[in-house]
């Protein structure tokens, strides 16, 4: 629905026209963000009138607004991890800064980066012990061979 993709794009949305058999979605980015056009060349950026406005455009022919709007949701999603990423380096270096201060250089000398996998919870399995435990009591019990009746000692009958 075209309110919703409207609804995604928030603050970066600023308008949508129909010209010339083009649709254009027209967006405001931070200055810094950078913006691709799609890898067929069916959807392209343009640069707008101020800084860090863009009119993303592509031939009505060949391309849906969906389409559009999923290449700018694209584009900030790759802008925002990569301001992420700058600003975890940034507080890495800071880190790293503090730990030359204070650490002699031989050991230094054995500092590694290791990267840590994150732990992937496996779905418990359902299991029903309950169950499983009756059916091999009956199992037992219909497999079980029949004894044979004892004669009675003379102390069981006294």
């Amino acid at each position: 629905m075209l309110q919703e993709e409207i609804m995604k794009l928030g603050e970066y949305f600023r308008g949508i026209e129909y010209f010339n058999d083009a649709l254009i979605v027209k967006v405001q980015f931070p200055v810094q963000w950078k913006v691709f056009p799609t890898k067929d060349g069916f959807i392209k950026p343009a640069n707008g009138d101020t800084q860090g406005e863009y009119f993303y455009y592509g031939n009505s022919n060949n391309v849906t607004l969906d389409d559009i709007f999923g290449v700018i949701s694209e584009t900030i999603a790759l802008n925002k991890d990569a301001e992420l990423k700058v600003q975890f380096l940034i507080d890495k270096r800071k880190e790293l800064d503090e730990l030359f201060k204070s650490t002699p250089f031989d050991k230094l000398k054995t500092l590694k980066f290791v990267f840590e996998e994150p732990k992937i919870e496996k779905p418990k399995r359902k299991y029903n012990k309950k169950k499983k435990e009756v059916q091999e009591a009956n199992n037992d019990v219909n497999t079980a061979p029949e004894e044979e009746p004892k004669e009675a000692t003379k102390e069981e009958t006294a």
